[in-house]
């Protein structure tokens, strides 16, 4: 067998890292709209998008959780994300669709950073995107837990970080380029308790790229332009972000 290749050597690699990752996968279809579209397939195009125009800068390493139509777990999705970060300056953004069933007037994009939920809708959206931790309870049928005791002890340890001003500052940056170009309306900034955003010791957000429960806004999120756009939108985040960021930071 061919041996394995040698690793790079350590001043030959980047020194900033971005990892992408597409909400949902295989058997976890995500939210869906209601012509079908599923908030994993919107999620992992959107991902490809974005790794692709990352990949056209030099000094970044570009890393995606999933590629394909794969359920990976989502306690591990952090977890990579912080090995291949390897000391280095990185950058985690978890890429999704919004959905409010009954509510299918409600449309426009939002950011998250890990904190605890202030508001209703907020403690919503994080249930939603957590739903996939409890699909592998040892019951399935005795109802999920309140809370997580992990999540639970994260959070409260967040206040000794500083990745969480520096995730605020990168939801804002990014919230700000997709204005230039989303419909709308600009949702804000928000905060929760996502559990794919919480061993990612790096700045981390959540992107909700639009209501797939919206009758219009989920023919966008099917359009490749729209993903395009959204890649577009935020890579120039990433780059805006990284000029401010210190280089190694929250290591």
């Amino acid at each position: 067998a061919p041996a394995a290749p040698a690793a790079a050597p350590q001043e030959d690699r980047p020194g900033r890292v971005v990892i992408i990752d597409a909400g949902h996968g295989g058997e976890d279809t995500g939210a869906v709209g209601p012509g079908g579209t599923r908030e994993k397939d919107v999620a992992l195009a959107i991902s490809r998008a974005l790794a692709r125009e990352l990949a056209s800068r030099p000094d970044v390493e570009v890393h995606m959780t999933r590629d394909s139509d794969e359920l990976v777990a989502i306690w591990s999705r952090g977890e990579m994300a912080t090995e291949w970060k390897d000391g280095r300056t990185g950058v985690f953004l978890s890429i999704h669709a919004n959905a409010l069933p009954g509510r299918p007037e409600v449309r426009g994009f939002e950011t998250y950073f890990l904190s605890e939920a202030r508001t209703e809708h907020e403690r919503r959206v994080a249930a939603a995107e957590n739903a996939p931790l409890h699909r592998d309870r040892p019951d399935p049928d005795e109802p999920p837990p309140e809370s997580d005791p992990l999540l639970d002890a994260i959070l409260r340890d967040l206040r000794t970080f500083d990745h969480q001003q520096w995730s605020s500052l990168l939801a804002e940056i990014v919230q700000e380029e997709l204005g230039r170009f989303h419909p709308g309306p600009d949702r804000g900034v928000k905060q929760g308790p996502f559990a794919v955003i919480t061993n990612a010791l790096m700045p981390s957000v959540l992107v909700e790229v639009g209501f797939i429960t919206n009758p219009a806004e989920e023919r966008l999120l099917n359009q490749p332009s729209f993903h395009r756009d959204t890649a577009e939108a935020l890579a120039r985040a990433v780059d805006r972000f990284l000029d401010r960021y210190p280089s190694g930071g929250g290591r």
